[in-house]
């Protein structure tokens, strides 16, 4: 696997996810049919840089999941935010599987990305929502922001962007 860039259309910023984060989620694809989702947490050290990199991907223990469905613990998510942050990492968001090439977010998806939006909002104008597919990565999986009232996909581009920086 490679490592993956991503944009939100007009922004001055982009997002890079590590080889070994893309990696990671990538271990986790439901390529069985009857694999259940899974879920878990992104994190960087720096998110004031025109560039965010995405450098540690974790894995929530599920309270439930089936094939399209998951279920965390907010408060051991929070204490993993907690332990991680004390080390220089700051949580920018969630990633969890879908049984599907192409994925998209559900109506729970799309109420967890805003709750997590919302809960953030001292520290941080948006949150990543991201799905991995079922395809190959980069190219099987989505991304979003949530900035508390939209939803914006974020597009998979080629090389990291030059910002002059």
């Amino acid at each position: 696997m490679k490592e993956a860039f991503f944009q939100l259309p007009g922004a001055t910023w982009s997002m890079h996810l590590t080889e070994e984060v893309v990696e990671f989620l990538g271990s986790h694809a439901q390529l069985d049919s009857r694999a259940p989702e899974s879920v878990g947490q992104l994190y960087s050290r720096d998110l004031t840089a025109s560039v965010i990199v995405i450098e540690r991907a974790t894995k929530l223990r599920a309270k439930s999941a089936s094939r399209v469905k998951v279920k965390f613990d907010p408060k051991e998510a929070y204490a993993e935010r907690k332990v991680l942050f004390e080390s220089g990492l700051h949580c920018v968001g969630l990633w969890h599987t879908h049984p599907e090439p192409t994925p998209s977010p559900s109506g729970d998806d799309k109420h967890l990305a805003r709750d997590y939006a919302l809960s953030a909002k001292s520290y941080v104008t948006g949150i990543v929502f991201a799905i991995v597919g079922n395809c190959p990565l980069p190219s099987g999986m989505r991304i979003w922001v949530d900035d508390r009232s939209k939803l914006l996909p974020a597009n998979l581009i080629e090389a990291k962007p030059n910002y002059g920086d």
